[in-house]
């Protein structure tokens, strides 16, 4: 199962992704939320991690035009 986190702080990304790769997740990490929206386009992933307080394009931004392509 591939798991895309969109989180900017290092520290929690980092937390997440070994505990997903720990429990044998495939874990991408993108610290911005336009690097979260291009590899969601760009890539397949079956689960998305989406911090809402992002810099630049936050995640609610990210959700909302995501759900708008369905």
């Amino acid at each position: 199962m591939r798991v895309l986190v969109v989180e900017d702080e290092a520290k929690v990304a980092r937390a997440l992704r070994e505990g997903l790769e720990r429990e044998k997740y495939e874990v991408v990490v993108a610290p911005t939320g336009e690097e979260g929206f291009f590899l969601v386009n760009a890539e397949e992933f079956d689960l998305v991690i989406l911090d809402l307080m992002l810099p630049g394009r936050d995640g609610l931004q990210v959700l909302s035009t995501l759900r708008k392509r369905g």
